[in-house]
């Protein structure tokens, strides 16, 4: 199964992130990309190919860099409202304190993990690796735990994880009829129980026909899970 030839081409990821967009403009308005970002986007994309994959970092993180918390909001709400879904209670980037005495309850749970890359701002390309591409996100490194893929590249799948199920949408209907295994986020570091370990990252799969959203530990070397890095 050659899952790439679903995939779009990079003229038409452009034409599907201006129809994001109009969602981004009623749902996050402050977060709408300005009419200044297309033509240059729309130009690179010419000369690219289908491995070639189209992201867009939103926010600041205070060191000129997007912010890998609120892009990953922002399209985690677009696939909750656009799937039937089940998704793990930790898979939250803005949870509410439960006690305002509990001071790590303010903390963030979800972070990028140590030593990825920090994301840029706007749109920026990278390429899945030509496995990844034929077979799916994580056919090229089967067998490997999220912690050991992490050693190879500081680029492995984050807030883009988030990205790419929303352009390639189809996709979503390989996870759920189970044609391509779960895949997993890498770059985020998840500490589900407050205590700082971000040993947990994230993962996309399917439950029940639905989009499961869930969570599994770094370390863990499932033959189900699927975890990659980009070119």
């Amino acid at each position: 199964m050659n899952v790439s030839e679903g995939f779009s081409s990079p003229e038409e990821q452009v034409r599907k992130w201006k129809g994001l967009n109009e969602w981004l403009s009623k749902a996050f308005a402050k977060e709408a990309i300005s009419d200044s970002a297309w033509p240059q986007i729309e130009a690179k994309a010419k000369g690219l190919g289908r491995e070639s994959r189209i992201f867009y970092g939103f926010g600041n993180d205070g060191q000129g860099n997007s912010d890998s918390l609120l892009t990953g909001h922002i399209f985690l709400t677009y696939l909750l409202k656009k799937f039937p879904y089940e998704k793990s209670r930790f898979v939250d980037f803005y949870p509410p304190a439960p006690d305002a005495k509990r001071f790590e309850f303010y903390q963030s749970k979800i972070k990028l993990r140590e030593g990825a890359a920090p994301r840029p701002r706007g749109f920026y390309v990278k390429e899945l690796l030509p496995k990844d591409l034929e077979g799916g996100i994580g056919a090229a490194h089967k067998g490997r735990s999220p912690a050991e893929i992490r050693k190879l590249s500081p680029w492995c799948f984050g807030p883009e994880g988030f990205q790419f199920l929303a352009l390639e949408e189809p996709y979503v209907a390989l996870l759920r009829e189970r044609r391509v295994p779960f895949f997993v986020l890498a770059d985020y570091a998840i500490s589900p129980f407050g205590e700082g370990d971000h040993y947990s990252t994230i993962f996309f799969g399917s439950d029940r026909d639905r989009l499961d959203i869930g969570v599994t530990n770094a370390r863990d070397n499932i033959s189900k899970f699927s975890t990659s890095h980009f070119a």
